[in-house]
């Protein structure tokens, strides 16, 4: 009887404290001002949505806030890391939907594409090289980590097959573009430095293999090797998926660029739809924030048009993701403007860009992840 009154004492005080605990954790969430970006995710965070009856009755209100609740959530970087050491003690291998591989290595699980969106996609280019039959179109797709560094997956991962993914889109696209095989090149040089561990993209070092085999398909005559040097501009970058996964987050990277040997890089670059022109490639503020990649072109943007100091006549447009914005300062020299366009934010059409630029080739250059999941291609092509 009195170590059952004991035991009852006992469970109604951690009651009270468990209640205690929530009350003081309900009043800082209410005290505490909402922050708009997470630095260690590298993300805009949700901000209180409005209060209407439309949002209420769908649902959306309910929705909206219970994820401004998870984002502003007083402690949450804490709580975060706490979850993925739990997980990490309990032998997981998967956070937030990137692999933790071998050595530290952060891989990205090889998304699956939406055939109809695949198709509509692959439709537009091949109606957009019919357009413009005296335009040279090239097609470069980069496979992501997953596919090229399989052997650094956790025991048991199962990943799609993205060379069997890519071995569609070529058969689909057929003639009608110059393929550039990305991926024999990268597997001739796995066991290098060609993807970061802490972020999705590849280094400038993957990039610079890919560019000096695919130089000739693109129309660049002689040997391109010794056309550029490296240059570390970093030894701290710390990339997306450690800011998605919360794993590798004190892990340290390097990024080089590659300016060409003979010094000759002057550049006019306009960012057309921001109304603002700089002189470089490089955008060294980028450096001093968490997006270090951001250093290339100054991270994602819509149109630019880069004027360049070559001698040639040719004037190219790269449709592009991400993936290309190292890829880029490659193809300056050989390029008298560069017009790059992101389908993912650009709000015109291709019919816009080919009226206003004299171009002669086009590029398509996209990461495989991207490519098979962007729904804005078609449209930009389309102009639906």
């Amino acid at each position: 009887m009195k170590n059952r009154k004991k035991r009852g004492l006992t469970e109604s005080l951690i009651g009270m404290i468990f209640i205690l605990v929530l009350f003081v954790v309900m009043i800082v969430n209410l005290v505490m001002p909402d922050k708009e970006q997470s630095e260690e995710e590298n993300r805009m965070l949700e901000t209180k949505p409005g209060l209407n009856m439309s949002m209420v009755m769908t649902g959306d209100f309910m929705e909206q806030w219970e994820n401004y609740m998870s984002d502003q959530f007083a402690g949450r970087n804490t709580w975060r890391r706490l979850k993925v050491a739990l997980d990490r003690l309990g032998g997981s291998s998967k956070e937030n939907g990137v692999y933790i591989g071998s050595g530290g290595q952060l891989l990205e699980e090889i998304e699956v594409p939406d055939n109809e969106q695949l198709s509509a996609n692959l439709d537009a280019i091949k109606s957009f090289t019919q357009t413009y039959p005296d335009v040279s179109v090239s097609f470069m797709l980069i496979p992501d980590a997953a596919c090229i560094l399989g052997d650094s997956l956790p025991p048991f991962a199962a990943v799609e097959d993205q060379r069997q993914l890519f071995g569609l889109v070529g058969r689909e696209l057929g003639d009608s573009v110059k393929w550039v095989d990305a991926v024999s090149v990268l597997n001739e040089h796995a066991s290098e430095e060609i993807y970061y561990k802490t972020d999705h993209h590849w280094t400038t070092l993957g990039a610079f293999y890919v560019f000096q085999d695919a130089a000739s398909t693109l129309g660049i005559e002689g040997e391109v090797a010794d056309d550029f040097v490296s240059y570390a501009v970093t030894d701290s970058f710390n990339g997306a998926l450690s800011a998605r996964s919360g794993v590798g987050l004190s892990e340290n990277e390097q990024i080089d660029i590659y300016v060409p040997t003979d010094g000759d890089d002057d550049v006019l670059v306009n960012y057309v739809d921001e109304g603002r022109t700089v002189t470089s490639l490089y955008d060294s503020t980028k450096l001093d924030t968490r997006d270090k990649y951001g250093v290339f072109l100054g991270g994602d943007t819509s149109l630019i048009d880069i004027r360049t100091v070559s001698t040639s006549e040719k004037r190219l447009l790269v449709v592009k993701d991400s993936f290309a914005d190292c890829f880029i300062p490659f193809l300056a020299p050989y390029y008298r403007e560069i017009v790059v366009v992101d389908p993912r934010y650009y709000s015109g059409t291709m019919t816009d860009i080919m009226d206003a630029y004299r171009i002669t080739d086009t590029l398509f250059l996209y990461s495989g992840n991207t490519f098979f999941t962007d729904n804005n291609i078609s449209g930009v092509f389309t102009g639906e």
